[in-house]
């Protein structure tokens, strides 16, 4: 194996990794409510699509989902990601993961559990990987004591 061919399978690792760290930093900051460094990994004219709580698009966008949507409906979560599947081409990137979070659901102060699927897109932006586009797919939204086979939401 060539010096160059070594070199670019290390380059597609370490994006790789890059890109699971800013996943990771996603779910710690949305469960933190930190809402402008947040902004900060995301391209600036990211798209959001969270099905039926609604599409985003750009800055504005991701301040109405993240500060409105979820602020207003969680009064907390706790992202838990898994299982990704990352391809690398380049400066763009996809990705695929599952996620669950237990949450709180703001309004009734009752417990819930969410779960699906993230279909992601990344760029490198300013030397980093960054959010361009977020699809979540939800397999359920549901009470905590009810479950998801009782009670699956969406």
């Amino acid at each position: 194996m060539k010096v160059e061919e070594i070199e670019h399978r290390i380059k597609v690792l370490e994006d790789i990794e890059a890109i699971k760290k800013l996943r990771a930093t996603y779910c710690y900051l949305v469960d933190a409510e930190k809402w402008d460094e947040l902004y900060t990994h995301f391209t600036g004219k990211a798209r959001l699509d969270f099905g039926p709580f609604g599409s985003f698009e750009g800055r504005e966008g991701l301040k109405n989902f993240f500060g409105g949507v979820v602020a207003g409906s969680l009064s907390f979560a706790m992202h838990m990601v898994h299982d990704p599947i990352i391809e690398v081409k380049g400066d763009r990137a996809t990705g695929t993961w599952y996620f669950e979070v237990p949450s709180t659901a703001r309004a009734e102060n009752r417990a819930t559990w969410i779960a699906g699927t993230y279909e992601e897109e990344y760029l490198i932006e300013g030397g980093e990987w960054k959010f361009d586009f977020i699809k979540a797919k939800f397999n359920y939204v549901t009470p905590y004591d009810e479950g998801w086979v009782k009670t699956p939401g969406i």
